[in-house]
């Protein structure tokens, strides 16, 4: 019998579980038009009304209590809808290790959301659950960030339980990252951060995701000319993303207020600030550089950078 996936997405009510589903259909093709049913254990403030439904072609089914929702439920499911995926909106307060799936029925990943705004009270109060909660998950995301100051002891607390985990933290932006100020190898809390050229991946990803604390700070680096435009020259290092056969320019736009004299090609010393502004080559905003000072060094190679 073919296999049939199973997509679990569990946490306290509410905690964005229905919104993130919704967000999955609407930008996931092979979500809608039949090929989607979405089971709710528990439901909250955002829900999943009729016209949504039928605009995605998604099939929505409820299930009240964990003794309903039994490995016979989801054959009967099955057998009605013939799905190729059920993305389950789990209830945290159901025992996993005590719920039943046919065998051709398989995880094929489970998402635990956490608003960070109440993680301490809950945590405290509920170690146990969260404990039920977290053990199978790969993807542990905390929203709800801003202004939360514990976001490291958070994440080493849910370590403690998932070793294996992935654990990401949604910005203001609605951008995903791993990756917490405490972790990167420079200190942001300075005016001025000069790095090694082997940080630049850190610093552009780190930059693209969360652009807006990187303002009003000069930025000091080693890096390469790779266009000059009209209004603008693009400047950045070939990284190799996840494998020696995937190498990636990852570059950004650079206003020359400094007026230095470049060609493409120049390896360069830059001191930069950061902005956010139009681009005619892109067409529409993005991250901008503005040079305060350029030093062409000597001519050297490009090598690949690790991320």
């Amino acid at each position: 019998m073919k296999e049939v996936p199973l997509f679990l997405i569990n946490g306290f009510l509410e905690c964005g579980k229905t919104s993130l589903i919704k967000e999955i259909v609407e930008n996931n093709q092979e979500y809608q038009n039949d090929t989607t049913v979405i089971v709710v254990c528990e439901q909250g403030e955002v829900e999943y009304d009729e016209e949504w439904c039928k605009k995605y072609g998604v099939h929505v089914e409820y299930v009240e209590s964990q003794d309903d929702f039994t490995e016979d439920y989801m054959k009967k499911l099955d057998k009605r809808y013939m799905a190729d995926r059920y993305v389950i909106e789990y209830n945290s307060f159901f025992d996993i290790d005590k719920q039943d799936f046919p065998r051709y029925m398989v995880i094929y990943q489970q998402i635990t959301l956490i608003d960070a705004s109440t993680f301490k009270v809950m945590f405290n109060n509920m170690k146990n659950v969260f404990s039920s909660m977290l053990k199978y998950s790969s993807l542990v995301v905390f929203n709800r960030c801003e202004g939360i100051n514990e976001l490291g002891q958070y994440r080493r607390q849910i370590r403690g339980i998932n070793q294996q985990t992935q654990i990401a933290f949604e910005m203001a932006n609605g951008s995903l990252t791993t990756m917490l100020d405490e972790d990167l190898p420079y200190d942001l809390k300075k005016d001025e951060i000069q790095f090694e050229e082997d940080v630049y991946p850190t610093w552009y990803t780190d930059v693209y995701d969360n652009y807006e604390k990187y303002f009003n700070k000069v930025f000091k680096f080693k890096t390469f000319v790779r266009d000059i435009t009209p209004e603008s020259i693009v400047i950045g290092r070939n990284v190799m993303v996840c494998c020696e056969n995937d190498v990636q320019f990852l570059g950004y736009e650079l206003r020359n207020d400094c007026n230095a004299n470049v060609k493409v090609g120049d390896c360069i010393y830059l001191e930069c600030t950061v902005t956010r502004e139009f681009s005619k080559l892109a067409g529409e905003e993005v991250v901008m550089l503005h040079a305060k000072n350029i030093t062409v060094l000597k001519p050297e190679k490009d090598k690949t950078l690790g991320m």
